[in-house]
């Protein structure tokens, strides 16, 4: 009898409530057929999932394909195929993924009474807008007020919402619950976030009085510098903060035009004492971020602001400049943070360019025993031998066995070799939950054999386990990565840094800016370098795959390095905040110590970047060559444009393996 589309379906969530124990199957074979079967049940397609049921039912990640078939058939599924399965595999972390995609499914129908009956109180955005559109639409009207004043908070978020929330909303509006008020509130929020196709949809439901506010705020943002020249606005508040605004947008870019813009609408306008000083801090620390000569003179000028942001580019202003005593006068406004080992170790250098030896190299012993950025600093500026120490990780055989054949293990590790890497996260989570420290500590162990580099390290920092540095600073992907920057002419452990700071070797990783991979490629970058390649890259996925993403993103590195005449340092700050950032940041003559420049970067993701870039590759260095670069060296000067290059500090160039600091070092010329 030939089986119906509804038969097989049936039979096929019957399967997973007779599955026999894992077999003995040649588990490569299975392996390469979940992944063909992976597809067919994501795209729906029971035709051709089915020949694959027969050969994977005692394969552990069977009841996946069951997950990916009903989520991506949703809208086709009966309340009652989906509760199966969420019954049967309520252990399953993909259980929960698949109650929200129900949920969120039972909203977009507005089958509100399986809604209710399904939810439980999420915090999840879609789910959570679905609840509220539930509650306004049904019939109990004991708690309706309060569920108005949660739909009144999430429409006036400034944000599009989910369109779970549409009901809600739709609610509010029948029933005149959104005032003139709050149009304006999502407005201005929208305005401010910069969110100005959110705002645009939202002018037409303002009073007609109001409307002129809005569009010339949003004609002011499409060209801030220009429009405030000649702007006329009532001295209003409202116009008031449009105005304050305009300011902000403009000094982003261009800090000495927003300073002229705010001198001449400060004597325009009537704005409060607090939204002076406010402009004014604004106007310093953008100056101070720019770079722009006049910085110091105008962060002297804040006043009544415990603001620690001032104190601080008052110290990185003196740096860039050189003025070490500034730097000493200005350190203790810091105030607790002073004690951080970056601006212990600036106080040692101050120290040490006012001729305070005998201080500075206190304080720079004090740094020299770490195994971070300041700490490499501090011994090259007394010539002391990197501490590097390796502590062995201690190996059980037996637990690491054990729990190798746990289930939620077992489906972990077939999800990472199957390239579903936040599948597997949730099931590595799930089942270390109980887990005490000790056996933690061996899963990392077990994650290192199975090659998942980036868990381990996870695991083993969360855990708090050996310092194992083969663990924390592993040599991955290095039958890829060795050969192709022997080819391109790129120091390994340079790369290697980089990909630690960039993704900690999660190839799944994604920043919020949508970089992907190991190397965090932006996908309009790795296209542009592919074509180089002579790669075709169908989408994002591609790029998630860590051959592809090594080989493109390995390139691109390789261009930036060329771009920077061979200087690693400019090529890194580059990687992460673009070569134009980095051109704009260079001195105007001259040259900086790197040191220096590095902590004189504008923006604060790409200095802690740099450091942690390359106090990793020294690591790394150390872990490929017994012995390794001074970072001193490795930073060098930083010239101007059409500068001749400087030499390297007065260091020596390497330095073997880690041993004791000689505690009675004699002080070095690099000192001063």
């Amino acid at each position: 009898m030939r089986m119906t589309w509804t038969s097989r379906l049936v039979v096929f969530c019957l399967l997973l409530c007779v599955l026999s124990p894992v077999s003995a199957a040649d588990l490569a074979a299975q392996r390469a057929a979940f992944k063909r079967a992976w597809v067919a049940a994501q795209q729906g397609n029971l035709a051709a999932l089915t020949p694959y049921l027969d050969e994977l039912t005692d394969y552990p990640l069977y009841p996946y394909l069951r997950y990916a078939y009903l989520d991506s058939t949703l809208a086709n599924q009966p309340p009652g195929a989906i509760e199966a399965f969420l019954n049967a595999q309520a252990d399953l972390p993909v259980a929960e993924r698949l109650q929200r995609d129900w949920l969120v499914q039972l909203a977009k129908q507005q089958d509100w009474q399986d809604f209710l009956a399904q939810y439980r109180d999420e915090t999840d955005p879609p789910v959570r807008c679905g609840a509220v559109s539930a509650h306004l639409a049904g019939s109990d009207r004991e708690d309706r007020s309060a569920w108005v004043v949660v739909a009144q908070h999430l429409w006036l978020a400034p944000q599009v919402q989910p369109a779970t929330c549409d009901a809600a909303f739709q609610y509010l509006k029948t029933h005149h619950r959104i005032t003139n008020g709050m149009v304006m509130q999502r407005i201005q929020g929208a305005l401010q976030a910069r969110d100005y196709a959110l705002a645009r949809t939202l002018v037409p439901q303002l009073a007609a009085v109001d409307r002129p506010w809005a569009r010339i705020w949003l004609a002011m943002a499409e060209d801030p510098a220009h429009v405030l020249e000649n702007m006329q606005v009532p001295d209003e508040p409202r116009y008031q903060t449009m105005l304050l605004n305009g300011v902000q947008l403009v000094a982003r870019a261009d800090p000495d035009r927003a300073r002229h813009l705010w001198t001449v609408l400060a004597q325009r306008y009537h704005f409060g004492a607090d939204d002076t000083r406010a402009t004014q801090m604004m106007l310093a620390l953008e100056s101070a971020r720019n770079l722009r000569p006049d910085a110091a003179q105008l962060l002297a000028q804040v006043r009544h602001f415990g603001d620690v942001r001032v104190a601080e580019w008052r110290v990185r202003t003196a740096l860039r400049n050189l003025q070490w005593q500034t730097v000493l006068k200005t350190l203790p406004a810091l105030g607790p943070a002073a004690s951080k080992p970056e601006w212990r170790y600036w106080k040692a250098r101050a120290l040490a360019a006012t001729g305070q030896d005998d201080r500075a190299v206190a304080l720079y012993e004090s740094l020299a025993d770490g195994m971070d950025y300041y700490a490499f600093l501090a011994a090259d500026r007394l010539n002391l031998t990197y501490n590097i120490t390796q502590e062995a990780s201690q190996p059980a055989p037996e637990v690491i066995a054990q729990l190798g054949l746990r289930p939620g293990f077992v489906r972990a590790r077939e999800l990472f070799y199957a390239g579903l890497y936040s599948y597997a996260n949730a099931e590595w989570v799930a089942a270390s939950t109980m887990l005490s420290r000790a056996a933690r500590c061996q899963t990392a162990l077990m994650a290192q054999q199975w090659g998942w580099s980036g868990r381990a390290m996870q695991t083993l920092a969360n855990a708090g386990c050996w310092g194992d540095l083969s663990i924390s600073y592993p040599l991955a992907y290095v039958g890829t990565l060795a050969p192709r920057a022997q080819q391109l002419g790129l120091d390994l452990p340079w790369v290697y840094g980089l990909i630690r700071s960039e993704s900690v070797f999660r190839p799944d990783a994604v920043s919020a800016a949508g970089a992907l991979g190991l190397m965090q490629l932006m996908p309009a970058t790795g296209r542009r370098v592919a074509v180089r390649l002579g790669l075709t890259l169908d989408g994002q996925q591609p790029l998630l795959d860590p051959d592809t993403n090594l080989a493109v993103g390995s390139s691109y590195l390789g261009h930036l390095l060329q771009r920077f005449d061979g200087n690693e340092l400019l090529a890194t700050a580059a990687y992460n905040a673009g070569p134009d950032r980095v051109l704009a940041w260079l001195p105007q003559s001259g040259s900086l110590p790197a040191d220096v420049w590095v902590d004189s970067i504008p923006f604060w993701e790409t200095r802690n970047y740099v450091r942690n870039v390359f106090s990793a590759a020294v690591i790394f260095d150390w872990r490929l060559h017994h012995r390794t670069e001074r970072l001193s060296a490795r930073l060098g000067q930083i010239t101007a444009p059409g500068a001749s290059s400087a030499t390297a500090p007065a260091a020596a160039a390497t330095i073997p393996a880690p041993a004791a600091a000689s505690a009675g070092a004699s002080v070095p010329p690099a000192l001063r």
